[in-house]
């Protein structure tokens, strides 16, 4: 053995030389192909962190532009003007206009008023630069013909809410309010002096809010009507308490033509159970 390594030592060595070289040449050239392709990953993973960050600021100019956009009143009066004469020219007595408590920009409008008045107050509205929204509808008088409703929406005004140029979408909208015969999908069915009354007291529950009812300590019921408590027989607005049940409140307003009977629920809102 030891005479076969002397006699082929250097074939040995050179073999062995040669191994070692492709085994080190082969590692070379794994260890640089995953070198490289961490180095690109690295590249890449800056580039998406990059990009990333330029949408992210696009995006935040995006929305601060179109907020710019959704709200801008450089002159409140002029604003309030504008609303007060269209609800003038169509007969609307506001009951509400308030900021809404997550915007100040975004105003709470509430009326009472019946379906042919409503399309022709929010027609007119829609040749201001503002935008409706959130607009809900909840019974009021539906005895009277055509039939009241508590009705709220949100007005978000651009520009002072200043009038738009009378474009054919405007155009074909008002020809739409000013034709006759509409149906009033307020009202359910035609009322006659023969057909008895669906509800027999006007609906207050969205006009003032119910916030709870109990018992003082000598056991007398009370309503807690807009955060102010009232037992019966205490006026609320021009309205006289006259019953307080479980779940609802009666009233009376006394005209010249009579009593006229109200109630006052808890509100619910589309969606909620029905206790």
């Amino acid at each position: 053995m030891d005479a076969f390594l002397r006699k082929h030592q250097s074939l040995l060595l050179s073999t062995l030389f040669m191994v070692a070289g492709l085994l080190t040449a082969g590692y070379a050239t794994i260890y640089s192909g995953k070198q490289a392709m961490i180095d690109d990953l690295r590249i890449v993973r800056k580039e998406l962190v990059t990009r990333k960050s330029q949408l992210k600021a696009l995006q935040q100019k995006s929305n601060d532009e179109q907020d710019k956009i959704k709200a801008s009143i450089n002159s409140l009066p002029t604003f309030l003007s504008r609303i007060n004469e269209i609800a003038n020219n169509n007969d609307v007595i506001i009951r509400k206009l308030s900021p809404d408590s997550s915007n100040s920009l975004k105003f709470i409008l509430e009326i009472v008023t019946d379906y042919f008045t409503f399309i022709r107050f929010t027609s007119d509205l829609e040749s201001l630069d503002i935008v409706l929204d959130d607009i809900q509808l909840h019974p009021y008088d539906v005895n009277s013909t055509p039939p009241t409703h508590a009705i709220s929406f949100s007005l978000i005004p651009r520009n002072d809410a200043n009038p738009l140029s009378d474009n054919s979408r405007l155009k074909e909208l008002k020809q739409w309010v000013s034709q006759k015969d509409k149906r009033n999908p307020f009202q359910r069915f035609a009322y006659d002096s023969s057909r008895k009354r669906v509800r027999p007291v006007i609906d207050l529950t969205w006009i003032y809010k119910l916030g709870g009812l109990g018992l003082t300590t000598e056991g007398v019921p009370y309503a807690t009507i807009d955060r102010k408590n009232y037992i019966v027989g205490e006026k609320l607005f021009g309205y006289y308490i006259t019953k307080i049940e479980r779940d609802r409140v009666y009233l009376e307003k006394r005209t010249a033509d009579g009593n006229i009977r109200y109630s006052l629920g808890f509100r619910k809102r589309a969606g909620e159970n029905k206790k």
